[in-house]
């Protein structure tokens, strides 16, 4: 399980899951808003990354904003 903004690399490189984050500098933040907006979205990323451990993979598999 990784969590970047490079996806193409993570997938090429055969990460079985990948979660996309929000950008390449801050994949895991959101610099620049308030603090409480910030708390919640790494949450959420965090939460999202612990729910794709659950979900059965045979292959390297993007995990979008989709929820897919």
């Amino acid at each position: 399980m990784i969590v970047t903004s490079l996806t193409d690399v993570a997938l090429k490189v055969g990460a079985n899951r990948v979660l996309r984050g929000a950008s390449f500098s801050s994949p895991c933040g959101r610099p620049g808003v308030d603090i409480a907006d910030e708390r919640r979205f790494r949450l959420a990323l965090v939460r999202r990354a612990v729910a794709t451990l659950g979900i059965p993979v045979d292959r390297p598999t993007l995990f979008d904003d989709d929820g897919s």
